[in-house]
């Protein structure tokens, strides 16, 4: 008590900030041992209204760091499925995060191009399909086209492998003829390569999820070999019953395998390689792996081995976890997945029979455009606003409700917003940049809740970074997104004061420009009419 009572007397005499009249600060009292600092709302409005969503401050402390976010990483020859798009839209608004705070990003994505995979889809396509066509549908329509096909190959291939010796050791041939350079082998892994990543890229365009760089397995194969000599050579690694490995027992992480009995390589191969490549190329900072958290121990013991080569770099594994259904997870080996076009074909249908029965004059370009925001919006959203360390429950019915903790909840909120600025006069328009300036009549206790929800917002953008968790921005676009709507049903922003009316306006544009750069920073679209 006694040490609030001091504070508080050395507070009010300060001259950082005094408490003059229309001062940050109005009060400052100590209540037993709290001490109770009351803001000048006025004041705060001011400021919250003035910056807005521009730029954050503690921008300036990031600017020329590099950070590259790997992320997505699918496996060529199996389903693009639902579950992708929680690893997708994690690294994509990862990648947002770190920009909006001033690193320059490198968003990377490593593609999964060859290992027993490949050779499963292969070995069932010479095995049974070989005299059939591949199917001639676009690779983003609902059936998939021939990356879809090459799915329900591998599926076969991994069922009838696994039931079946014989089957398992020809499916293993065809990996070393493969590695060993089998030229009719390698020819038709080009070809049907080639058919997965159209698919890949094909769904990325419809989630506008852009990468700067593309890695792929297959190149850093050899490389990654040359490691493992330099492993052995340094007593690093040691061979184990024929395969080589890495004892980090004495670390409490176990034996790392990092080359198989038969001499082929695993993940851990071209990932020695792959982190070296990355620093050394484009000079970073800090190396992130969006991956999830079953290979979090395979994180640490590949983190551990290359700090005993020396390579003492900042790498980051940030875990999340699956995405199952109702009816339990989903596996690509098992064949019980739900297809992203899947899911894609059949919201969109939905969304735009329900868009065209709240606007029948609306032409049909833009009720699909709008169709497919809200199922971008709805599915982004869903897979974001859990804590990366929760499992996503894929339920698309509760995530394209247009109230609650959703996506078309924020879309909504936004579209709201637009429709009050373009039904404000002209004079009203432009009076809301001197709006700031007639803070002093945003006194009501929501406009008050709106004027702490937009403070807070950088700290926010700063803390979901800091955190890996992009559900961190959810939970606030949310919240900001009710008090809005609370403020807005109790009180007429185009009301009969002129300037009243500037003040409310000016809180409605600064509610508006922060919803759209955190909905961008999520990778939400920001629709004008809903």
């Amino acid at each position: 008590g006694v040490i609030a009572k001091e504070w508080a007397e050395k507070l009010s005499a300060t001259t950082v900030f005094p408490l003059t009249k229309g001062g940050l600060i109005e009060s400052v009292h100590a209540s037993g041992p709290y001490v109770n600092i009351t803001l000048n709302a006025a004041a705060v409005a001011d400021i919250v209204l003035q910056k807005s969503a521009g730029k954050p401050s503690f921008a300036k402390a990031s600017a020329g760091k590099r950070v590259m976010i790997e992320y997505s990483q699918p496996n060529t020859h199996k389903e693009f499925h639902v579950g992708h798009l929680r690893n997708a839209t994690l690294g994509a608004a990862l990648v947002n995060l770190y920009r909006k705070s001033g690193y320059q990003v490198k968003a990377a994505n490593y593609i999964g191009d060859v290992g027993a995979h490949v050779a499963k889809c292969l070995w069932a396509l010479t095995k049974f399909h070989a005299k059939e066509k591949p199917p001639k549908g676009a690779e983003g329509s609902a059936k998939g086209g021939r990356g879809a096909w090459l799915g329900k190959l591998y599926v076969e291939g991994h069922v009838k492998t696994e039931a079946d010796e014989t089957a398992k050791e020809e499916s293993k041939e065809i990996l070393r003829k493969l590695e060993a350079g089998d030229k009719k082998l390698i020819a038709l892994w080009k070809r049907t390569r080639a058919w997965s990543l159209q698919q890949f890229k094909d769904i990325y365009k419809d989630l506008g999820v852009v990468f700067d760089v593309w890695y792929f397995e297959s190149a850093v194969e050899n490389p990654g070999k040359k490691i493992v000599k330099e492993l052995l050579k340094k007593k690093i690694a040691r061979i184990s019953e024929g395969a080589t490995i890495v004892d980090l027992e004495k670390d409490g992480l176990g034996v790392f395998l990092v080359l198989r009995t038969d001499g082929t390589s695993l993940y851990s191969t071209k990932d020695l390689a792959l982190a070296q490549e990355k620093f050394k190329k484009y000079k970073l900072d800090e190396s992130i792996y969006v991956v999830d958290n079953r290979q979090s121990q395979y994180f640490k013991q590949l983190f551990r081995t290359l700090e005993l080569l020396g390579f003492k770099k900042k790498m980051a594994h940030v875990a999340y976890e699956m995405v199952t259904t109702k009816e339990g997870a989903m596996s690509s080996r098992a064949g019980n997945v739900i297809r992203y076009e899947e899911v894609r074909a059949e919201v969109e249908a939905r969304l735009q029979k329900e868009t065209k029965m709240r606007h029948p004059d609306w032409s049909a370009k833009k009720i699909a455009a709008t169709a497919h925001a809200i199922m971008i919006g709805a599915l982004k959203f869903m897979m974001l606003q859990h804590d990366p360390v929760k499992i996503v429950t894929f339920n698309i019915k509760e995530a394209l409700t247009f109230d609650g903790y959703t996506g078309p909840y924020i879309q909504y909120s936004y579209a709201r917003i637009a429709s009050i600025l373009r039904k404000s006069p002209r004079t009203s328009l432009r009076a809301t940049q001197s709006g700031a300036k007639q803070s002093h009549y945003l006194t009501e206790p929501e406009a008050k809740q709106v004027l702490l929800a937009l403070a807070r917002f950088w700290d926010t953008v700063e803390e979901a970074r800091r955190m890996y968790n992009p559900a961190v921005l959810c939970r606030y676009l949310y919240d900001l997104s009710r008090s809005f709507t609370d403020f807005y049903s109790k009180h007429k922003v185009l009301c009969e004061d002129s300037h009243q009316r500037a003040a409310r306006l000016a809180l409605v544009r600064a509610t508006g420009e922060t919803l759209a750069v955190g909905m961008e920073i999520l990778g939400v679209p920001v629709l004008l009419e809903m």
